[in-house]
Formats: structure tokens, C-alpha cells, sequence
């Protein structure tokens, strides 16, 4: 595993040293929940300059991941790494701690803290190198490195172990960062914060961009509009995670990242620098479970005006023959049936609570009255293997009795123990990319399409599996003209055609 990891980075470094020099910025935007579906669909209301200004470059209509379980979080890792999350170790955003019975961030750190942000994370849990890594190291450190986002995960995968991530302090609003990156905030960023930009957000009413009868999903809905005051809405213990799913959240992330490619001086040398931004397009939360909405609508709408003024911007400061924008969506990090209107298409709920503690109470009834099921989320089930081991029974023995009852699940699809995959037994399949020893539970399952996990109180937790590969790659500037390809895989990013 080691050896494939070192000659991984070598093909990254070799890609990269073939372009570094060449653009003075290069800009990487992902985008959650962005699929290739609605941009065709919304594609004839957007403006010139932001989708269709990326639609002038290369395009790949479907990004295709070797695995088939969703975490946005482990998606960002497989596209700036160009490996699996068995290599990469990032397995979702969050991981089962064991010691405390307990879902835990996966970057969580204890070597490091926030700065202006009362979390301790850091990019150390990152296994391979990232794109950014790469530039760095090419670049003997001379590279500007910056990546934004309002959720510190994607901030760090994106930047990996170098540069500048900045991600939003979800109880104040502030932008923050880590320790393991700086030793201190940047003074720019402290004095962005002291002008509270957020608050000018927090005024604002969010209503319908047009008029109700220019939104496609007007028809599905009635025809009628929407507004909401964003303070009162988003008011709450959770005012500032709630503002992360209107599409104002996504200006903020903007105005920010403009304010540092100034005040970073990104583009200004020979060095080629890197500014790399996470919007989404996340479920308003006030829809929560609703199939289709102009709110979704209108958030395409949003986000394709601030494209354009991010990139547009950022070409007048640096030069349009000078700057290289790869724009990257994502699978959803929630269910997604907004893609049809078709109330007949069901979608099914699977209560992974449920199912666990009927899964403890199997296994109770073979070996007794014992907690042997420690947790169950996210495609992984962990087993109480101490208990196992002080009981004097076998744990595989124990997995095995396991999955005899889970694969009886309606809605389970795939199933496999930790040990066939030790073995290889699932060699190359979507399961062993998915899978990696250090944190990955004891058995591994996947969902039959159309089903989506939910907790206890029948809320989604955000894990499904996709079988749609419909997730766009564009690429523009630094001579990609205009062409359509056809299907790329997301390990292959930074080998091929990402530059």
C-alpha cells in the first residue's frame, strides 16, 4: 500500500510540474449536491458568464467514483488526492470513537486548535498528499495556498497538509482557522471578522430571484413564491449552520475569497498560486424532505451570479490568459430526489437506530445479554470487540452471525466482514475502495437504490448510496476550448485533464 502511495505522488508531482509556472492562479470550486442533471435542467435561466462561461471549456458531463457510498467529505478527498478512501483514510466526515461510544469528526486533532474556533482539527488525519501538497512541495513553498468553506473538514481536505484553510466558526459566524497551519490568524482576516460581514447577510430577505412563473418548478409547485427574513428564519441554537443551506451563505464564502486573493496577493507572480472554494447547494433546510422547490431553483439561479462575479473578479486582477478554473460538483451528502417530479418514484427511509438495536437484540439471544453492537452508521457497523474478546468468543464467528441477520434487512444491498476484506475477498470491488482498516467498522453495507439512512427520530443522516455518476467537471482557461468528453474518473483528476 505504501509503495503505490509514493508512486501516486509521483504522478501527481509530475502532472503538476508540467503546468506550475504556466497559470499564475489556478482556482478549484466544488460544489455539493451539484449535479449534471439540474444544470441542463436550469441551463437556459442561467447568465453569460458564470455556468455557461464554465461551458466554454472542457467539459465532462460524469465524474465516476470507484465507490458507491456518498460523504461529501470523502468525495473532496478522492478528487484532490486522485485516491480511494482506503488509501486517503477518510472514510466520512465523521468516525466511530470506540472508547467514548461516540461519532467523532474524523480530522480531529488533539496536537492542534482552533484559531478563532473552539475545535481541535487539523489536516494530519489526511493519509496521501493532495494537489495542494503537490504545488507546495514543487513550488519549494513560494506558492500561495488558500481554500474556503463555512465546514472545516472540506476547508482541510481541500488544502491538505499546507496553505491556508479558512472555514466559518458555526457559534459566531467568523471565519477561523488551525493551528496546525498557522501559528496565528492573518491580521487581514482578523480585521475582515471585526467588521462582522455576516451581519449584513443576517438583514437581508431572501425571496424568488424572478417572478414565480420564470421558475421550471413553479408547475410542481403551485406557481407560488417564497420570502423569509434570513435572521428570523435561521434563528436558532443552530442560526449560523442554518444560514450554510440559503444561498446567500454561498456570497459570503465569495466576498471572503475574493478578500484574500487581495490581501494573499494571489496571481501577482510567476508562481503559479491556488485558491480553491466550496459552494453548495445543499437542501434549504426549511424543505427539508420537500421533492421539488423554487427555492432549489433559485439557488441554481444564485449561485450561477456568483460564478460569474468570483471569477470575473479574479480575471481582472490577474489576467484572463493567466487563470485556470476547474469547477467540481459532488454527491449529495443528503437524499436527493429533487431530480424528478414524478410522485410515483419512491424513496425509502432506513432507520439505522432501529436496526442496530435489532441486530444487538439477535445477537443477544446466541450469546447473551450484552451490548455487542457498539454503534451503527454511515455503511459501517463496529462490534463490542473487547466484550467479544473477554467472553472467550471468536470475532469472526460473531461478524459472521451478523451479517446472517443485517443481510436480511430490506433495503441492505451489500455486505461484507472487515476480514474479507483483510483477505481481499473483495477485491477491487466498491466495497474495499471504500474501506480502510484504522477506522472502517467490522462489517461494511451498502443500501439498494432509492433507500436513505435515517436516526432514531427519522432524520436523514446524510448517508445513501448513489448509483448516479452524473457529477460535471468543467474546466476553463489555460487553452481548454470548448469540448465535451465523456466520462472521467475522480482518481484521475490530477493525472489527466484537471490542469
Amino acid at each position: 500500500m505504501l509503495k503505490r502511495i509514493i508512486t501516486l505522488s509521483i504522478a501527481f508531482i509530475s502532472a503538476v510540474a508540467a503546468i506550475a509556472g504556466k497559470p499564475k492562479l489556478v482556482v478549484i470550486i466544488t460544489v455539493q449536491n451539484l449535479n449534471t442533471f439540474n444544470i441542463g435542467q436550469f441551463y437556459d435561466e442561467f447568465q453569460e458568464g458564470g455556468f455557461k462561461r464554465m461551458a466554454g471549456g472542457t467539459y465532462y458531463p460524469r465524474v465516476e467514483f470507484s465507490y458507491l457510498a456518498t460523504d461529501h467529505a470523502t468525495d473532496v478527498a478522492t478528487l484532490l488526492t486522485g485516491t480511494e478512501p482506503c488509501l486517503h483514510g477518510i472514510i466520512g466526515e465523521k468516525r466511530f470513537y470506540t472508547k467514548e461510544l461516540k461519532y467523532i469528526y474524523t480530522l480531529t486533532d488533539d496536537k492542534s486548535h482552533g484559531l478563532n474556533d473552539d475545535r481541535h482539527l487539523s489536516g494530519r488525519a489526511l493519509n496521501t498528499l493532495t494537489y495542494a501538497d503537490i504545488l507546495n512541495e514543487e513550488t519549494y513553498g513560494v506558492s500561495k495556498i488558500v481554500s474556503v468553506a463555512t465546514n472545516p473538514t472540506i476547508a482541510m481536505l481541500m488544502a491538505g497538509h499546507s496553505g491556508l484553510p479558512i472555514y466559518m466558526n458555526n457559534l459566531n459566524g467568523e471565519w477561523s482557522t488551525s493551528s496546525y497551519y498557522t501559528e496565528q490568524m492573518p491580521k487581514w482576516l482578523e480585521q475582515y471578522n471585526s467588521e462582522k460581514p455576516i451581519e449584513g447577510y443576517m438583514e437581508r430577505t431572501w425571496e424568488n430571484l424572478y417572478p414565480a412563473a420564470y421558475y421550471k418548478a413553479a408547475a410542481a409547485v403551485g406557481g407560488t413564491g417564497f420570502s423569509y427574513g434570513v435572521k428570523a428564519t435561521c434563528n436558532g441554537l443552530k442560526m449560523y449552520d442554518n444560514f450554510t443551506t440559503i444561498p446567500y451563505c454561498n456570497d459570503y464564502i465569495c466576498d471572503l475569497a475574493l478578500k484574500a486573493a487581495e490581501k494573499e496577493k494571489m496571481g501577482n507572480d510567476l508562481t503559479t498560486d491556488l485558491l480553491m472554494v466550496n459552494f453548495s447547494l445543499s437542501r434549504f433546510f426549511m424543505k427539508d424532505g420537500v421533492s421539488v422547490s423554487i427555492e432549489e431553483e433559485d439557488a441554481y439561479l444564485r449561485l450561477d451570479k456568483t460564478l460569474k462575479r468570483l471569477i470575473e473578479t479574479l480575471e481582472n486582477k490577474v489576467g484572463k490568459e493567466n487563470i485556470v478554473v476547474a469547477l467540481i460538483g459532488s454527491r449529495t451528502g443528503a437524499v436527493n430526489t429533487t431530480t424528478t417530479t414524478n410522485r410515483r418514484i419512491e424513496y425509502s427511509p432506513f432507520n439505522i437506530d432501529k436496526y442496530s438495536a435489532l441486530l444487538n437484540s439477535y445477537l443477544m439471544a446466541f450469546y447473551g445479554q450484552k451490548k455487542w453492537v457498539l454503534g451503527c452508521r454511515g455503511g459501517n457497523i463496529y462490534l463490542n470487540r473487547e466484550e467479544i474478546e473477554k467472553t472467550g468468543l471468536n470475532l469472526k464467528e460473531v461478524s459472521e452471525k451478523a451479517k446472517e441477520f443485517f443481510y436480511l434487512i430490506p433495503g441492505v444491498q451489500n455486505l461484507c466482514t472487515a476480514e474479507q476484506m483483510e483477505e481481499a475477498f473483495y477485491s477491487n470491488s466498491s466495497m474495499h475502495y471504500a474501506y480502510y482498516r484504522n477506522l472502517s467498522g467490522d462489517l461494511l453495507y451498502s443500501l439498494m437504490p432509492r433507500w436513505y439512512e435515517v436516526d432514531i427520530d427519522d432524520k436523514p443522516t446524510g448517508y445513501f448510496t448513489s448509483y448516479n455518476t452524473d457529477i460535471p467537471l468543467y474546466i476553463y482557461g489555460g487553452g481548454h476550448n470548448k469540448e465535451t468528453k465523456g466520462s472521467i474518473k475522480a482518481t484521475e483528476l490530477l493525472r489527466g485533464e484537471f490542469h
